[in-house]
């Protein structure tokens, strides 16, 4: 995979980078400190993945996610922020952004995220996407444990420990391919559409306590 992290917080950018490289230590990364440098370096290479700071200079916000979206050539554009709020989220998702990723994120979800765009998906924060949690605990019988088969309350533990499919499948013993069939039954069963919205749901529902995989 061939990343671009943009970002003019020199910490932060050597922060992800690290993160990055030990999570996907076959990739190749590229970095820039503002949106001027990331779209020549857009013109300049192929890449898999961009990841630009909200707030860098050049971005104006939202604004500059269209720009870096075209110089992408439809690779996936996700944003990078120090202040989550609804708003923001909701314009760089409207933009075209694949993801909205909080600098307050835990490693863990923060490499789940980025597993998630690059497998194709969007990632946005959980309380973002999740209903509240009264219309959770009472959405009926979709929340109902007896709806699910043994082996889905097992991929949905999983989920909720923020396990990838390949690890899914390792511990149970199955195919990939298997893990995502589960998937798509979990998502219908839940009313939901991605993993994170999965892992929520399925928490303030009552069916998977955090921390029990």
């Amino acid at each position: 995979m061939r990343i671009v992290i943009a970002d003019d917080h020199p910490l932060y950018l050597e922060a992800v980078l690290g993160q990055l490289e030990r999570a996907f230590p076959a990739s190749q990364f590229h970095t820039a400190r503002n949106l001027a440098d990331t779209l020549a370096l857009l013109e300049r290479e192929t890449v898999d993945l961009v990841m630009l700071d909200y707030s860098m200079p050049g971005m104006n916000g939202v604004d500059g996610i269209p720009a870096a979206i075209a110089a992408a050539r439809g690779t996936p554009v996700v944003v990078m922020s120090g202040v989550a709020e609804d708003d923001a989220v909701r314009a760089c998702i409207a933009a075209g952004a694949k993801g909205f990723l909080p600098k307050t994120l835990e490693s863990r979800v923060f490499i789940h995220a980025i597993s998630l765009v690059e497998a194709g998906g969007t990632y946005v924060p959980a309380e973002f996407v999740a209903p509240p949690a009264k219309a959770a605990v009472t959405c009926g019988p979709s929340l109902d444990p007896s709806q699910f088969t043994v082996r889905e309350m097992e991929v949905l533990t999983l989920i909720v420990a923020g396990a990838s499919n390949k690890e899914i499948a390792r511990r149970l013993d199955l195919q990939e391919v298997t893990i995502k069939l589960h998937l798509t039954r979990i998502f219908q069963k839940l009313g939901v559409k991605n993993r994170s919205h999965a892992a929520v749901t399925a928490v303030r529902g009552g069916l998977v306590s955090e921390g029990t995989a």
